[in-house]
């Protein structure tokens, strides 16, 4: 996959580029971060690195760079945590507890099982799973909902037009957890 037409577009949008990641770069990422980036962010990322506002440098190891990164992957975490109690249950889990403080435990049980959530442009996350092109959520707060099918679909609704409500969903792949509380 090339992301030649994901990349013109970005680029007629303005947004600057540096060299993409080499393997050394992507795998000391990988460790740092205790990721596996899927194979096609990981693919674009090594073909170009975007540097606007709004992307993540994920070539920059200085320490404030690395919490910066990490608290922006924790805070779809801590925001459920923190508002577990106004998440809507899901049929798949089951029966629903009874009481308010059963349903945040096991709203935070579930959590811990969810896979991490990659930045990759402002609040717009990567999920890591075993998909070579997972789809693209839009993370904020506890609204949460699908911004593209894949990589160059998201592209395409961020920064080339194409509606939120446009994305094909029947054919979005579904994430465990965060699919269930969109």
């Amino acid at each position: 996959m090339s992301y030649e037409k994901s990349i013109n577009l970005l680029k007629a949008k303005g947004i600057e580029f540096e060299t993409g990641l080499t393997g050394v770069e992507m795998e000391k990422i990988e460790s740092t971060y205790k990721i596996e980036f899927p194979k096609s962010l990981k693919m674009f990322l090594m073909a170009v690195l975007p540097v606007s506002r709004g992307f993540y440098n994920w070539r920059n190891f200085d320490e404030d760079n690395i919490r910066f990164i990490k608290m922006v992957m924790n805070r779809p975490i801590e925001d459920v945590c923190e508002f577990a109690d106004e998440i809507y249950w899901c049929d798949d889990w089951g029966e629903e507890p009874e009481n308010e403080v059963d349903i945040c435990r096991a709203v935070r049980n579930k959590l811990k099982n969810a896979p991490i959530l990659l930045p990759i442009y402002g609040h717009r996350y990567m999920p890591v799973i075993s998909v070579d092109n997972p789809p693209v959520i839009s993370v904020h707060g506890i609204d949460i909902i699908y911004y593209g099918k894949d990589l160059e679909d998201y592209f395409e609704v961020e920064f080339g037009g194409k509606k939120q409500e446009a994305i094909c969903f029947e054919n979005v792949q579904p994430i465990s957890f965060w699919s269930d509380i969109i």
